[in-house]
């Protein structure tokens, strides 16, 4: 049986499948990744571009045939086993948390930091080994795992919101209202913000997962308002499928809901994007700026023209309209 955190039928009425942030938003915010990578990194990256964006969701996929693989995407902070000092007292490094908690624990409760610390290791040191294909594969997974440490539910026992009587809430707050409001972000809107150079990446992962549970209490005061707000019976729509009536969320309160957080989701999905290329860019720099990766043989003028077409529409916000924007793309072709 698949880990509850991960099973929102009842709740989704575009597609069956999300655990993480919904396919949509990982492709999209991978994508937008590449685009605040400098040179040569990122013309590197953007020869990859269709790679790197598609198999942004291969986590995720991995899930069908993997069991060892749900427990990589989440760490619930709040779990017993933590403590009441769970802010301070996990350790950072992942020998001293199993030698803590023991490794059994740790799988019941998450993994995600430990296993960003361990995919950044794999891929610096397919940098610096020249391994172009591991290259790809280790970044389009970092990528993946960096950006659901940014989800608030990722951090919580209460991950659906099925402890406060909300069940489906993780669904709502990073796959449905990201859906609902892509066509209004702003992808460009930490464009101004410098790449950092990530020292050291098992502190860093940790300081995003501690910005991701300060966000839970809003987030769940915000579903309680909402609901009084519209009303229970204007929460659901009841669907037949397959001889089965599920509860979807109806759009109007998707749109209600994402509303009243204002821009909290597209933000978080942003700065994760924003993070992701602090990490593909630190790998880079820890494996010792290897220039192959300057003289590989895809990079030509034509390609190098094609970027910075790219990050001129992503810089004016026309990715969507120019028609540009993968995941966008792929979803209608679907």
């Amino acid at each position: 049986m698949k880990n509850p955190k991960y099973l929102f039928l009842l709740f989704i009425p575009f597609t069956l499948f999300i655990s993480s942030w919904g396919f949509l938003a990982h492709k999209t915010l991978q994508q937008v990744s590449i685009y605040a990578l400098p040179d040569p990194l990122g013309t590197y990256f953007f020869a990859n571009q269709d790679y790197l964006v598609n198999q942004s969701v291969r986590p995720d996929v991995r899930r069908n045939e993997d069991k060892t693989e749900d427990v990589k995407h989440y760490l619930d902070m709040d779990a017993a086993i933590f403590g009441s000092n769970y802010k301070t007292d996990i350790p950072h490094e992942y020998s001293s948390a199993v030698a803590k908690y023991g490794l059994d624990s740790l799988r019941k409760e998450g993994l995600v930091p430990w296993e960003v610390v361990r995919v950044y290791g794999k891929l610096v040191n397919a940098f610096k080994k020249e391994m172009k294909d591991s290259v790809l594969f280790y970044a389009a997974d970092l990528g993946h795992y960096v950006a659901d440490a940014h989800v608030p539910l990722h951090t919580t026992k209460n991950h659906d919101g099925q402890l406060t009587g909300q069940k489906g809430l993780h669904a709502l707050w990073e796959s449905l209202v990201p859906e609902e409001q892509l066509p209004q972000y702003q992808l460009a809107k930490y464009q101004s913000k410098p790449l950092v150079y990530i020292a050291k990446p098992q502190d860093f992962i940790f300081e995003i997962l501690m910005e991701s549970h300060a966000m839970l209490p809003e987030l769940f005061q915000v579903e309680k308002e909402v609901t009084a707000a519209i009303g229970v019976e204007k929460k659901h729509m009841q669907v037949v499928r397959n001889g089965r009536t599920l509860n979807y969320y109806t759009k109007e309160f998707i749109q209600a809901y994402g509303h009243r957080l204002g821009d909290k989701v597209q933000d978080r999905m942003l700065v994760s994007a924003h993070r992701v290329a602090s990490f593909w860019y630190s790998a880079y720099k820890d494996a010792g700026s290897p220039s192959w990766v300057n003289s590989n043989t895809q990079i030509n003028k034509e390609l190098l023209l094609a970027f910075e077409a790219e990050k001129k529409a992503w810089l004016a916000n026309s990715l969507i309209s120019d028609k540009l924007l993968i995941s966008v793309k792929n979803k209608r072709a679907e």
